[in-house]
């Protein structure tokens, strides 16, 4: 199972995708997570890369690398110091203006549709 956050801010759904936990889908997998009507239902794919958690990429529905803007940079720093404050044991501080946030949790057989190379198996010729 793989929990996510999905947070709208001014009218924009983002879904916030954690490198820590696991890779980040491909363009396909990024279009069916994204997808309304199989998936989670979102505007925006953030991705928090492992190394660099402050270098957030931004991916459209359609599965293309978009421009980060300040929004999103917003949504990732409510997100990093959720996991910051969680992983030391401290109490969230209150915000004047909390988004709407919610938990999304994806079972195994999703996940495993948005990697769709890694379930490829090989044929002996």
């Amino acid at each position: 199972m793989r929990e996510l956050e999905k947070i709208t801010l001014d009218g924009v759904r983002y879904i916030v995708w954690d490198e820590l936990r696991g890779t980040s889908p491909e363009k396909s997998g990024i279009s069916l997570l994204l997808s309304a009507r199989n998936g989670v239902g979102a505007d925006v794919l953030l991705v928090l890369p492992k190394d660099r958690p402050l270098a957030v990429r931004a991916y459209a529905n359609d599965g293309s690398e978009v421009a980060v803007d300040n929004n999103a940079r917003c949504v990732a720093a409510f997100v990093l110091e959720k996991l910051t404050l969680l992983t030391s044991g401290m109490e969230a501080a209150t915000f004047e203006a909390t988004p709407d946030r919610v938990e999304v949790r994806l079972t195994d057989s999703f996940c495993a549709r948005l990697f769709p190379s890694e379930n490829r198996t090989r044929i002996a010729v």
